[in-house]
């Protein structure tokens, strides 16, 4: 009969040294991970979906302010208001502003936005700000996450059902599980020959739809600039591509892309004469609206539901995006005696709400005729008030810090 293999002392020795190994590299992937370098704090109890407000309240007054430098407008999610302050992500209660919950990393945030019911943060890396995870704004639970090569600083935005990440040399159009679905300008790493690793032109302003991406560029062997409209395909980092050049155009004019809907494009051209354009996706223009002056040049755009509206400064231009070009010019708010608009609009009820020096003016949102005035002390400022509706509450991002306002 056989005898049956036993152990020796050397056989335990490395047997107990393969697991001592193991367990030392486990240990070591555990401390250089994500996950060691993450805070997640969900939420007690799902958050309530906001219910649309019935009316805009006949005065309002501050309810809450939260630093959130992280963000350059109001971000809801799931029924919560969003703010990014250092590494943490926030959600709070519309009315209170108590923390719901919370999302952070040991790494200081590149920005945050949302799309659909998440909330999108932005964290750096060795590939630029590339790094992003997603929190289900209803429950605090992380979502779908992605990572990629990306600029040390980019500009986020979303339509609401895409967000678009851009920097000086690439962006990327993201869906809502973070899939990429349009990719454009350099790479760190050269994936296919017809794919350059290194940046032709200098990405100066941009905006996108789920539809398209448009973006001015700066290339070295062009003193003007030129308007590039991208269309995802049926691969990500090979888009649809059409050039539209702009003579007499400079990097240092001022022009910027304003808005993008559908796969029609708003821009701003400040020579012969201030102007804005409106374009389709074969470069044509099908529209052309003369402006008063250059904008500022911290004039910004909002979306409020099937409006964009474009704040230059001193007036606020009103389109809608479900005319037959996609965007469709309505009318322009304009200063009224000592009611100047500091920021662009927002809809309540059915009804614009435009912030002015002193409070809210309230127009007519299909006509643009007023309706009247609330009032509201407000401390002088050169950036923009950007509101948003959460419920009843009216948000206002004031430079750095983010307002909640309600009828008390």
């Amino acid at each position: 009969m056989v005898k049956p293999e036993r152990r020796t002392r050397g056989d335990i020795a490395a047997a107990v040294a393969i697991v001592a190994i193991v367990a030392l590299a486990a240990g070591l992937i555990w401390w250089t991970s994500d996950a060691r370098a993450t805070i997640s704090r969900p939420a007690a109890a799902p958050v309530p979906y906001l219910t649309p407000a019935r009316e805009v309240p006949a005065a309002l007054q501050q309810l809450w302010a939260a630093d959130s430098p992280k963000t350059t407008a109001p971000v809801l999610a799931g029924g919560s208001v969003v703010t990014g302050e250092g590494s943490t992500v926030s959600g709070r209660d519309p009315v209170s502003g108590a923390v719901l919950w919370s999302y952070a990393r040991d790494l200081e945030l590149c920005g945050v936005t949302s799309v659909y019911q998440y909330a999108v943060a932005v964290y750096p890396d060795i590939r630029g700000c590339g790094q992003v995870s997603t929190v289900d704004g209803k429950t605090g639970r992380r979502g779908p996450a992605r990572t990629a090569y990306a600029d040390p600083e980019v500009r986020l935005s979303s339509d609401g059902t895409t967000v678009l990440s851009a920097g000086d040399s690439r962006l990327e159009l993201w869906r809502s599980d973070m899939v990429r679905m349009l990719s454009y300008g350099a790479l760190d790493a050269r994936i296919k020959p017809d794919v350059p690793a290194s940046p032709v032109c200098r990405q100066l302003s941009a905006a996108a739809s789920s539809s398209a991406v448009s973006v001015l560029e700066a290339c070295p062997k062009s003193k003007f600039v030129r308007l590039t409209l991208l269309r995802p395909a049926d691969d990500e980092d090979t888009p649809e591509v059409r050039y539209v050049e702009l003579q007499d155009i400079t990097d240092e004019s001022g022009a910027q892309v304003i808005a993008v809907s559908g796969t029609t494009t708003a821009v701003y051209l400040p020579t012969p004469r201030p102007v804005l354009n409106v374009i389709d996706e074969t470069g044509k223009t099908l529209a052309s609206l003369p402006l008063a002056a250059p904008p500022a040049p911290q004039s910004t755009t909002s979306r409020a539901g099937d409006l964009i509206t474009w704040w230059t400064g001193d007036s606020v231009l009103v389109f809608s995006t479900t005319g037959a070009n996609g965007l469709e010019y309505k009318y322009t708010v304009s200063p009224s005696g000592p009611h100047a608009p500091v920021g662009p609009a927002t809809v309540m009820a059915g009804q614009l709400l435009v912030p002015v020096s002193d409070g809210y003016d309230v127009f007519d949102q299909r006509t643009g005729a007023g309706q009247r005035h609330i009032a509201l002390p407000r401390a002088p400022s050169v950036s923009p008030v950007v509101p948003a509706v959460a419920g009843d509450t009216v948000l206002e991002q004031r430079g750095t810090q983010l307002v909640a306002l309600g009828s008390g």
